[in-house]
């Protein structure tokens, strides 16, 4: 229950056994008071806003760049988009400096990636379930990084790409062009060669003694059949794996997936087809056609992609 308030003509302050303050009256000092409760309790917020603690989640409790935290795997959980109507990562700004320049750790990265010695890329793709933010690292694999950017920066994936051979716990192939024509250009003699592998490789390797894996949920690399193989067909681990990276040449990373969105999105991608998704020979000649949406209807896609943002 509230206390009944009282009018100050119920105080006969000139009665009062109490001196009266020199100077200052009655409402002088309950302003002052009002203003000093009101600036406490803006410190008291902005002091919660920095150091804020998310009960129930893995996170933790320090803010690394604006709207930026990351939880016990150094994944960003990014707190931007609030309004569904757009990427949660918009820039280099909102990713952890675990993520921009990562280092093994006992959840993630058996081994520390190469030193990033030339400009990272941020990459945003748009798919079927949601956004995939995909930082490039072009000290990780010079070669597979050139190629994924010149691919994006062709407009290669507003084809409507199909994440075609996606296997639950395992991995999802793609980079088929929608569009049939696109894909002469990164095939034959456009292949590239493969860059040297950074992961430890044989079957001694395929876990650390922290039960790391060797190829990190997120990792992307290609996708190959042989020595210099690596064309546009790509990989991305839906989980980590134990397997991938550890002597196949194509199978370096060049870059990973970053931020909770991303991994969500990963998360998403239908794997009810399996290895029995629509065949690599049909796909290369009819895109993605009406034909391969009516016999796929689950099928996921990749919508499109655009670089965001890129620096050291």
């Amino acid at each position: 229950m509230q206390p009944r308030r009282r009018s100050l003509a119920h105080f006969d302050c000139g009665k009062s056994k109490y001196p009266s303050f020199p100077g200052a009256s009655v409402t002088t000092i309950l302003f002052v008071v009002i203003i000093l409760s009101v600036l406490s309790a803006l410190c008291i917020g902005a002091h919660r806003r920095i150091h804020k603690v998310i009960v129930g989640t893995n996170v933790l409790a320090v803010h690394l760049s604006p709207g930026t935290i990351t939880d016990k795997n150094g994944i960003g959980t990014t707190g931007l988009r609030a309004d569904g109507k757009g990427p949660s990562i918009r820039s280099l700004k909102d990713l952890a400096p675990s993520e921009l320049h990562p280092t093994a750790g006992p959840h993630r990265h058996i081994v520390t990636p190469p030193r990033d010695e030339s400009p990272i890329t941020l990459v945003s793709c748009s798919t079927t379930v949601g956004y995939l933010h995909i930082l490039v690292h072009p000290s990780w694999a010079p070669l597979g990084a050139e190629r994924f950017l010149q691919m994006v920066n062709t407009k290669y994936f507003s084809s409507k790409v199909a994440l075609m051979r996606c296997i639950k716990g395992f991995l999802c192939q793609f980079g088929i062009a929608g569009i049939p024509s696109y894909n002469k250009h990164y095939n034959g003699k456009n292949q590239i060669k493969d860059d040297p592998n950074w992961l430890p490789e044989g079957p001694m390797h395929r876990r650390n003694d922290l039960g790391v894996k060797r190829f990190g949920k997120g990792y992307l690399a290609y996708a190959g059949g042989g020595k210099n193989t690596r064309s546009n067909q790509l990989i991305v681990a839906l989980e980590d794996n134990e397997g991938l990276g550890g002597g196949s040449p194509w199978e370096v990373p060049w870059g990973e997936v970053v931020g909770a969105e991303s991994f969500r999105t990963l998360d998403s991608i239908y794997t009810g087809y399996g290895n029995d998704g629509p065949e690599q020979g049909r796909l290369s000649r009819e895109g993605s056609s009406e034909a391969i949406q009516r016999d796929f209807p689950k099928l996921d896609y990749v919508l499109g992609c655009d670089v965001i943002d890129s620096g050291m």
